[in-house]
């Protein structure tokens, strides 16, 4: 979501509920394009510099949305918003089931396979806005909505495949909500592809849909710096797996081992992980697998201050985690057949 200087502290709370990555105009560039994610534009289209500035940007025509933010009564902005090559033009301030619906829209399905991807991804997009706003305002969450989201996006990727899907994923969206969706898509595949029975792929894509929702509290500052956090923020920061939990655990009907996930997916084997610091047999099966997951989606994900990593180059370093007794071997060697298979 890129927004000018006037709108870009207003759409701090919105981008947080799309789950985009906020970006400053000033900021923006085409290294931002490089995955070809969809953009909401929020930005004064009347200021020619800023007109220029994204024409010179936006000249090659992607895939991905392009939604602008405007006045639909200044013609100027309209006009401006169509030269630089609008797909869906809303009135400003931005509506977020709107946008999403935008969005979705966008992304017409094909066939049978892209409908059930397609359905699959926004009906996860909708249950994390749900329980993301949920959670921020100490609402109860509906739990039957995160229950459909995880099996239908089970049942797509047993369909298509993990590949399509995480591809489709990744030209959709940006930032928090992209991680969260890579990860229950890759729990997804483990699941589907080691053969194990629906119920517990479900259960798996439901941890991997919901392991990252105590972020709603962490302060988007924190949450996007470009760069490391002080001591101060990473203490904040690693507050989220108990916040994701206490909220769960308050305010749902999600089953005890998936909410325990939730809390321990950042608990490693050798005892140096957080919040609780457990080793060894304290970390059960499906939090170990939500762990590697977890690990894998931010090694391959692009952000702005971070270079991507190839599946190859980030499965070595779960694989050297692994040796150094962080991570369960086996477990990793299971996720290099999915990920990186071979012939």
């Amino acid at each position: 979501m890129v927004s000018d200087e006037k709108t870009f502290a207003r759409n701090a709370t919105l981008a947080k509920i799309l789950l985009a990555e906020p970006i400053p105009l000033a900021q923006f560039s085409q290294h931002d394009l490089i995955d070809d994610p969809s953009v909401v534009f929020d930005v004064d289209l009347r200021k020619v510099e800023q007109v220029r500035h994204l024409k010179h940007i936006l000249a090659e025509r992607g895939a991905g949305c392009r939604m602008f933010l405007i006045d639909p009564d200044i013609r100027v902005m309209n006009v401006h918003a169509n030269v630089l090559g609008a797909d869906v033009i809303l009135p400003s301030p931005g509506n977020p089931a709107q946008i999403n619906a935008a969005i979705r829209s966008h992304f017409g399905a094909k066939g049978p396979a892209d409908k059930a991807v397609l359905d699959s991804i926004s009906r996860g997009a909708d249950a994390l806005d749900l329980t993301f706003r949920a959670l921020s305002e100490g609402q109860d969450l509906h739990t039957e909505s995160v229950l459909d989201a995880g099996g239908r996006i089970a049942d797509a990727i047993s369909g298509v495949g993990v590949e399509e899907w995480l591809a489709t994923v990744k030209g959709y969206h940006m930032g928090t909500f992209q991680h969260c969706m890579l990860v229950t898509g890759v729990a997804a595949g483990f699941g589907a592809r080691t053969g194990m029975a629906r119920r517990d792929i479900i259960k798996l894509t439901i941890a991997g849909l919901l392991h990252d929702i105590g972020k709603a509290k962490v302060p988007v500052a924190i949450l996007d710096k470009p760069g490391a956090l002080t001591p101060a923020e990473t203490a904040v920061m690693q507050k989220h797996p108990a916040d994701g939990y206490d909220y769960l655990s308050a305010h749902s009907s999600i089953d005890a081992g998936t909410r325990g996930s939730v809390r321990h997916h950042h608990e490693l084997l050798d005892g140096t992980g957080y919040p609780d610091r457990l080793s060894g047999s304290q970390i059960d099966d499906l939090t170990r697998i939500i762990t590697i997951c977890d690990i894998y989606a931010a090694l391959v994900e692009r952000r702005s201050y971070k270079p991507t990593r190839t599946p190859e180059d980030a499965l070595t370093v779960l694989e050297a985690m692994a040796t150094a007794g962080k991570l369960e071997l086996s477990l990793v060697r299971e996720l290099r057949h999915i990920m990186v298979p071979r012939g």
